[in-house]
């Protein structure tokens, strides 16, 4: 492992915003990584990157991040299971213009399943492509999503109409509080669009996932794949910590507009403030509900541009938008 003292953060991230680290490690593999976990105190995992914010102060205490890469086919027979969707509160209400998931989705939860074993930080492009490569498809949906599978379980993500918690089914992670490892079954944990019950729970640091997959149509899985980066390419910018703002509710959007109505819509059309801008920080002229780092950002330029949204939201619609980005150290 590789361990660095007042190490600058920003390189690490997505959107290239960050300040020092006390302590920083990279692990490379889940036996450094478990070293790590009980060897030191206040600790901080980073990922990929992706769906952070770093505050310019940085981070006190320890920061890891989480390197390991490991893939496990461990049953290629397990007992077929219903597969049940997790409702994304998603709908894209200009699918010509942004994401239209409809164009590649379909149904393959008969296909013959598979349990496969995914180190928490092992990054989910590579995991899907590794797997297309042994004939394992269900991962398709989280296209160009650039973080690790410990991170996707923690934060939920969805893809299209898919959640990673569709496919758990157990994790493995180590507490912080009482040093040992312990096992969580998905069925007996409550999943919700973006929610974990990790994220109540920080003292649980998720070491590897248990994934029930298919043996599915590998063309099709390459397809949709393909076709699903394509679409974001054009809307979902680089330079960003991703989606700031998870979708409000239906029962909250058909009080107000009678149906859905994603986060991005709402900033842009209803605020119109598509590329209004504060400081380094802009809301993207792609996709209203990305920020990006035009060159020079702050965490708290773009900390502000969010709370800008949020009061703006608040005050005209009387609700409040909850942000997908998880904040680190001081804001």
């Amino acid at each position: 492992m590789e361990i660095f003292q007042n190490h600058p953060l920003a390189p690490y991230t997505t959107i290239k915003i960050g300040g020092p680290a006390d302590t920083f490690i990279i692990t490379h593999s889940t036996e450094e990584f478990i070293d790590a976990l009980k060897n030191n105190q206040d600790i901080t995992i980073l990922g990929n990157g992706s769906n952070v914010l770093i505050s310019d102060s940085g981070i006190r205490g320890t920061v890891i991040k989480n390197s390991s890469q490991n893939i496990d086919i461990i049953d290629t027979s397990p007992i077929p299971i219903n597969f049940n969707h997790t409702y994304t509160q998603r709908k894209e209400n200009e699918p010509d213009k942004f994401l239209d998931f409809s164009k590649v989705d379909y149904d393959e939860s008969l296909e013959p399943q598979v349990l496969v074993k995914i180190s928490s930080g092992t990054p989910l492009p590579y995991a899907i492509n590794y797997l297309f490569g042994q004939g394992i498809t269900g991962l398709q949906w989280f296209a160009y999503i650039p973080g690790t599978i410990g991170g996707a379980v923690f934060q939920n993500i969805h893809g299209g109409t898919y959640h990673i918690s569709d496919y758990l089914e157990s994790i493995e992670v180590y507490n912080l509080e009482n040093k040992q490892f312990e096992n969580y079954l998905k069925k007996d944990l409550e999943w919700k669009y973006e929610k974990s019950f990790f994220q109540k729970h920080p003292n649980l640091v998720i070491i590897s996932a248990t994934l029930r997959l298919f043996k599915g149509n590998i063309k099709l899985a390459r397809q949709v794949f393909s076709a699903w980066i394509i679409q974001k390419t054009k809307v979902q910018p680089t330079n960003s910590a991703g989606s700031v703002f998870a979708n409000p509710s239906v029962e909250q959007c058909q009080k107000i507009w009678g149906e859905q109505k994603s986060a991005g819509w709402i900033i842009d059309h209803e605020l119109n403030w598509k590329e209004k801008q504060l400081g380094g920080a802009q809301i993207s002229p792609q996709h209203s509900n990305f920020i990006i780092n035009t060159g020079n950002a702050t965490a708290k330029d773009v900390s502000g541009l969010v709370t800008e949204i949020k009061n703006e939201v608040q005050k005209r619609f009387n609700f409040t938008l909850h942000t997908e980005i998880k904040f680190l150290g001081l804001f």
